[in-house]
């Protein structure tokens, strides 16, 4: 163990146990396999899984949103814990309403 103080802070540290690299000690986490089906009876199903908006799916959700009539509903299924942020803002800016959520279940209707 060691203890040094500096002038803004002070480091305590102590040896690494064996079998830690570098004094980091990682985990390995296996994600949870969600096989979901639709809850809503809407007319078009998008499983974005665990991908966030940022990672595409909104450009393939615009794109099955303009083959859909209007009045129609796709129910997006994603995991990921800013789609529900950033597709109520995308609903919003195109004006296809979010009509429902339910869990991980988002429902938009096509304007």
């Amino acid at each position: 163990m060691g203890v040094r103080h500096t002038e803004t802070s002070l480091i305590i540290w102590s040896t690494v146990p064996d079998g830690i690299e570098d004094g980091i000690q990682t985990a390995k986490i296996k994600k949870p396999v969600l096989t979901e089906s639709p809850i809503f009876n809407a007319e078009g199903w998008y499983d974005a899984g665990d991908k966030g908006c940022a990672a595409g799916p909104m450009d393939e959700i615009a794109a099955m949103i303009r083959r859909m009539e209007p009045g129609q509903r796709l129910e997006i299924f994603a995991i990921d814990p800013t789609v529900p942020v950033d597709l109520a803002a995308w609903c919003r800016m195109t004006g296809n309403p979010l009509v429902e959520q339910q869990g991980f279940h988002f429902l938009v209707q096509h304007k």
